[in-house]
């Protein structure tokens, strides 16, 4: 409540939905999971309009990926940088589940012999300088591969610049790999919508948009 003023942003809320004439979402599953708990759920005055992608931006492999910055990036962390990606890409907060997934990777040897793990989690510079949810996530992060002495197969780079995203992505793909989002609810998920464009299978839970 200190932090996010969770009562007057309600209140705000509901002061807009009482008035609106249109409110646009992206998902059937917002109208319903979201603005369902308003007092003012007006279903009959929303409407659905999926997000979009810039398909000039993001398109399949159509080069060798292997031979850029990002690459060499990846090579600091993997023993072997040859194997195809497993690529998990979001801001580091506990809805997004990523430590779930290393969990996943850490108890499967038959998974880590195959692929190698690869998370963007966001920018930092130091762990100890970011804000607290973020900042404990990241550590839950580093726990986790160090719990299943997952060094030399687990890539975590501590910048990526947000006009590499689609090259990480077609670098996976290129690697016969898979992008996996396993947020525990997704409004929408742009980023699948991102990783499909670029020619990387997804894979997702199954609760959101």
């Amino acid at each position: 409540e200190t932090s996010y003023n969770i009562t007057r942003r309600i209140e705000a809320e509901e002061t807009t939905l009482g008035v609106a004439e249109r409110v646009i979402t992206s998902t059937q599953h917002e109208i319903e999971q979201q603005y369902g708990l308003y007092d003012f759920y007006q279903p009959d005055r929303m409407r659905v309009i999926p997000p979009g992608t810039d398909m000039e931006k993001f398109f399949p492999p159509q080069r060798n990926e292997n031979d850029s910055d990002i690459t060499r990036e990846l090579e600091r962390f993997l023993n072997q940088p040859d194997k195809p990606i497993i690529l998990a890409l979001s801001r580091p907060d506990p809805k997004k589940n990523i430590v779930a997934l290393i969990e996943a990777y850490g108890e499967s040897p038959r998974l880590q012999q195959a692929a190698n793990l690869v998370i963007l989690a966001g920018n930092r510079d130091d762990i100890q300088d970011m804000e607290n949810i973020s900042r404990a996530v990241l550590n839950e992060i580093l726990l986790a591969i160090d719990k299943y002495d997952l060094y030399g197969k687990v890539a975590y780079p501590k910048h990526h610049r947000p006009e590499n995203v689609a090259d990480y992505y077609r670098l996976a793909a290129a690697s016969g790999g898979v992008f996996v989002n396993p947020a525990l609810t997704e409004p929408f998920g742009l980023t699948l919508i991102e990783a499909a464009a670029c020619g990387l299978p997804i894979v997702a839970t199954g609760d959101g948009g």
